[in-house]
């Protein structure tokens, strides 16, 4: 009975070697088809970011730096989207200024593709002919489904090579690869980007200039707008008819369905089917505590008739829930289970 136990034990070990050594191999393969971290690279890309913090600090430093160029305020999404007419990985792009999304500045799809001769992943940057058609494709995939190559046109030596240095992705440009005529000048404009991205981030840094080297934008610094991975959040929020002079008696106006991301975002507390304003609104932000330095999560209540911040309080930035209770003003919020870093 003790040999065969024996024996029993003994093919029991030498089959979880087995087996260690194929999930070994397997993972040794899958690492070795992917030199260049392109699945890596999906998973950090694949979201949407915004540089709030870094234009609001901006502002508050120019005060004492007068010179200061101050970083626009932008909101990228970056949304995966299968393209068929496309080989490779696909994403709808939309940049808008100012936290306002209808001022939208940049609408691409994006191709990506493993390029092995370079040893990086290749964007190619395409923009649509028709950029109504083509609003908010993310929200409309089926328009993806149906677009054909005749509709994008592609810009040749602008492709962006995305490199990993084991930390994070390096992405360049060929220099002065990137090209158009500008139509009021006649002259040629030279575009030079550098990007870095990480877990969190993406920075991006993008510079022109025309053909005798004079500056058209960019930061003069150098210095690249640094975006942060941003986090939705949902919840539930109204005030007393009247506001905090009303009587405790007075009607509320809520809403159960508030959606707001924790870089800045600022949205109106309002009857969500008659959109009847309380004449106020929250705002979610990453900020840094000016007297400390300490990061900070901050809940704020602005007065609309003022667009001032008339209370706030303040957490951890890692907090998955916050909320305020001021009698005749309420509100809670907690972050987004499904898509969190996507509105949609």
């Amino acid at each position: 009975m003790k040999q065969i136990i024996t024996v029993l034990w003994a093919a029991a070990i030498l089959a979880g070697c087995a087996s260690q050594d194929r999930a070994s191999t397997t993972n040794a393969q899958v690492q070795a088809k992917d030199t260049i971290q392109e699945s890596l690279f999906h998973q950090w890309f694949a979201a949407e970011f915004d540089n709030h913090e870094q234009h609001w600090q901006d502002n508050i430093n120019k005060e004492k730096e007068p010179d200061l160029q101050v970083h626009e305020h932008i909101h990228h999404v970056f949304a995966p989207l299968a393209t068929p007419a496309l080989e490779g990985t696909t994403y709808f792009v939309k940049q808008y200024m100012d936290g306002d999304p209808s001022k939208v500045y940049r609408q691409r799809l994006y191709q990506f593709l493993p390029n092995e001769e370079k040893g990086a992943l290749q964007l190619n940057i395409f923009r649509f002919k028709d950029e109504a058609k083509y609003a908010d494709a993310h929200l409309h995939p089926e328009l993806y489904d149906k677009l054909t190559r005749d509709e994008i046109v592609t810009y040749p030596g602008c492709e962006v090579y995305w490199r990993f240095n084991g930390e994070y992705f390096d992405g360049t440009m060929g220099n002065n690869t990137c090209s158009i005529v500008s139509k009021r000048s006649g002259k040629k404009i030279f575009f030079n980007d550098t990007l870095r991205l990480t877990d969190n981030e993406i920075w991006i840094a993008d510079k022109a200039a025309d053909e005798d080297g004079n500056y058209v934008f960019g930061n003069k610094a150098g210095i690249p707008h640094k975006n942060r991975k941003v986090t939705y959040f949902t919840g539930w929020g109204g005030a007393r008819v009247g506001g905090k002079e009303a009587s405790e008696d007075a009607r509320w106006i809520f809403n159960r369905d508030l959606l707001l991301h924790n870089e800045g975002q600022i949205v109106a507390l309002q009857d969500a089917k008659t959109g009847e304003k309380t004449g106020y609104s929250i705002q979610l932000a990453l900020l840094t505590y000016q007297n400390t330095s300490d990061p900070i999560f901050k809940f704020g209540l602005i007065d609309d008739a003022t667009g001032k911040t008339i209370t706030y309080i303040w957490s951890d930035r890692s907090n998955p829930t916050t909320g305020m209770n001021l009698r005749w003003m309420q509100a809670g919020v907690k972050i987004k289970q499904i898509r969190p870093h996507f509105s949609f």
